[in-house]
């Protein structure tokens, strides 16, 4: 009777295995079982060529989809409930279409082969999920005692519903994916693909360094790229919106507020004999290892500077967060792979142009003479646009991070001391070393959002909607009143996104129900509360010639200079004969040299991404150079020096096998996705997500 009346205690959980197992409510919802709760189906969200989705299975997705994200830990931002929510209707949406196409082609599931499924000698999945012997194989005695309960019954039946549902559901995929077929010629090219390596000269001549006077781009060049090119200048719906935020910024009061909670705890946390339990206490964390490339770049230095057993760090106002961390741990660094050292460093940097090597030089010295901090030449000269607004600051990283070049001149700097030039891939890069260890720390930490009540904030976000739009002070002569500033945007309301905002579909679905002159409710993107304000909308179509033709004019120019570059290098290439070194005299540059280039990575070292190149690399024989290959950014010629690599001899039978099932996945992903496109361009689906509130 053990087994049996855990069987029994275990019924819910077998439903809803059940449901987490085969895509959700939809398995309960299609079976009718929410309309034995609520006694009524609610209201459609959605219909898919005529077949609705209710609104209670779509809520009931979403909330176990959130669910699942929030036992993950992760915070649900407005911008990625409304993600989340585009996935689970989409999802939902997908569902409909392959069980009407299941209905269309006749795809059944007899009685029998769902037996067999339960009882047979290669029991369904869910059977051997739930009734494992723990040896790989099916507890049958389990299983027979569960099913011959007559309590269990409804459970017996919600299971052979998933069961059939899961073989009709290989049965569709058997159909789809029949036509997908490897060769032998077809593995072979992938593994000669993979391992065949080239070495390469070439000679590259930017489309940026032509030279000559400017002649003004004509009238008639501007009108005939419009013409060539209409699909680049297609307009979809568009509302143009301006808005004001309101930022959901703690005050110094709320950082006091948590600071002063954690300073509280300091003295404790420091004389406690067993700071993980005083730290479970406080709602911390368990003791971790931290080596310094993964904490914020203010708690590294903290802990980093000082890594001695038993100190307590912070408050550290560290990532939107206070921390309070105690050292427990030190360890030897590990070393990455093919690393001789674990060592980590702190560093920032400033980027200069490949070409402005003489300014870095300048900056450098200005730095060095005290007339200009390394942070403000950060966040006036560097061209690195992730990090300048913050000083150039990259963090603690350890080696095998970053480009060979700049990780050499970094481990091999002076803390404090500003080094450079350094030459790389990217262009000049000054660069300061503000720490570095060779220690992993384990931490305690006790930490708190640096988070305000901004329940005062929405209030003002509302009331300047009311004033703006019930009083008729308008939107512009009210953000004055207020001192806020009002900024404008152009939203693609097929795309759904704002730029340099993350707002939700929330706000695009009020956009696309929205008339010039409305005004919206306060909407909560996450860090901050929006309020727009519609300005225009304009209807899908070709923006006219007048509205693109200063985005044409530069686009003309560098079309100039790739024909002109192009051109030049031609000239030189018959008249040099094809031997590089004479072609690089006459191009005033020099032949630059590429090893170990692979023929399925399009990228080359020092150039960065060049599928051109690459793939003229492997279409020209060894020692002959090729003709001139017009790249993104430059014209190149070729000269393959050596070929390895890509013979069949050591193509091993498991590496075959393994090529040949990659290949036949991919090809069988490529005709699930095709299947399921063609069938959404085909359908009539109707989203009534804008009109459903709550």
């Amino acid at each position: 009777m053990g087994v049996m009346n855990k069987m029994r205690e275990q019924t819910a959980l077998v439903l809803w295995l059940l449901v987490a197992a085969f895509g959700g409510l939809w398995v309960l919802q299609d079976s009718g079982f929410f309309d034995a709760v609520t006694g009524a189906r609610m209201p459609e969200i959605g219909l898919v060529n005529g077949v609705p989705i209710d609104r209670e299975e779509y809520s009931g997705t979403l909330d176990q989809r959130l669910q699942t994200y929030e036992q993950q830990g992760m915070e649900i931002t407005p911008a990625m409930r409304s993600q989340i929510e585009d996935e689970v209707f989409d999802e939902l949406v997908a569902n409909r279409l392959r069980e009407q196409e299941m209905d269309r082609l006749g795809v059944e599931v007899s009685d029998a082969e769902v037996n067999d499924l339960f009882r047979g000698p290669n029991p369904a999945p869910l059977i051997r999920q739930f009734f494992s012997d723990g040896r790989g194989g099916v507890d049958r005695a389990a299983l027979e005692e569960f099913v011959a309960a007559p309590e269990n019954r409804e459970a017996v039946l919600q299971i052979e519903d998933a069961v059939r549902r899961s073989r009709r559901e290989a049965k569709l995929e058997a159909i789809i994916t029949a036509s997908a077929r490897v060769s032998e010629a077809e593995v072979e090219a992938e593994y000669v693909r993979r391992s065949r390596r080239a070495d390469v000269q070439y000679v590259a001549l930017r489309y940026a360094d032509a030279t000559g006077e400017e002649s003004p781009v004509s009238e008639r060049d501007l009108r005939a790229y419009y013409d060539a090119h209409q699909d680049d200048f297609h307009r979809p719906q568009t509302a143009a919106v301006e808005y004001v935020v309101f930022p959901k910024t703690p005050t110094a009061q709320d950082s006091a507020r948590v600071r002063q909670e954690l300073q509280g705890l300091r003295a404790e946390f420091q004389r406690s004999a067993d700071p993980a339990a005083f730290a479970r206490e406080h709602y911390g964390e368990a003791a971790a290892y931290a080596p310094a490339s993964g904490l914020d770049p203010t708690l590294g230095d903290a802990v980093y500077s000082n890594p001695t057993l038993g100190r307590v760090v912070g408050p550290v106002f560290a990532g939107g967060e206070v921390v309070l961390a105690r050292i427990v741990g030190l360890r030897p660094a590990t070393a990455p792979q093919g690393a001789t050292s674990g060592e980590s460093v702190h560093a920032r940097h400033i980027l200069f142009a490949p070409t402005d090597r003489a300014r870095a030089e300048q900056i450098k010295g200005q730095i060095e003479g005290g007339r200009l901090t390394f942070a403000a030449a950060a966040q006036q000269f560097s061209i690195d646009e992730s990090n300048k607004s913050l000083g150039g600051e990259l963090g603690w990283f350890g080696r095998g991070r970053m480009v060979a070049p700049f990780e050499e001149a970094v481990f091999a700097a002076p803390t404090g001391t500003v080094i450079g030039p350094v030459e790389t891939q990217f262009g000049w890069h000054l660069v300061q070393v503000l720490g570095r260890t060779n220690q992993d720390v384990e931490l305690v930490r006790i930490s708190r959002p640096l988070v305000g009540s901004f329940d005062r904030l929405l209030e003002q976000a509302d009331d300047f909607r009311f004033l703006a739009e019930a009083e008729g002070r308008g939107f512009a002569d009210e953000a004055g009143r207020r001192n806020l500033e009002v900024q404008t945007t152009r939203v693609d309301l097929d795309e759904g996104v704002i730029p340099d905002l993350a707002a939700g579909s929330d706000v695009i679905r009020w956009l696309r129900n929205a008339d010039e002159g409305d005004i919206s409710e306060a909407f909560d993107t996450g860090d901050a509360y929006v309020v727009f304000n519609v300005t225009g909308v304009q209807a899908e179509g070709t923006r006219p010639f007048d509205e693109v033709r200063a985005e044409i004019e530069p686009r003309v120019r560098v079309e100039q200079q790739r024909e002109a570059q192009a051109a030049r290098m031609r000239t030189a290439l018959r008249q040099s004969g094809g031997d590089l070194s004479r072609l690089a005299t006459a191009l005033g540059t020099t032949v630059q040299t590429a090893a170990g280039v692979l023929e399925g990575v399009p990228n080359v070292e020092g150039i960065g991404p060049a599928p051109q190149l690459v793939g003229a690399t492997f279409g020209t024989p060894r020692g002959r150079a090729s003709g001139v290959i017009e790249g993104e950014s430059a014209a190149f010629v070729v000269r393959p020096t050596a070929f390895t690599g890509g013979d069949l001899s050591g193509l091993t039978p498991q590496e075959r096998g393994s090529i040949r099932e990659q290949l036949l996945q991919r090809k069988r992903g490529v005709l699930r996705q095709a299947w399921m496109q063609s069938l959404r361009d085909a359908a009539d689906v109707v989203d009534n997500r804008d009109a459903y509130e709550g």
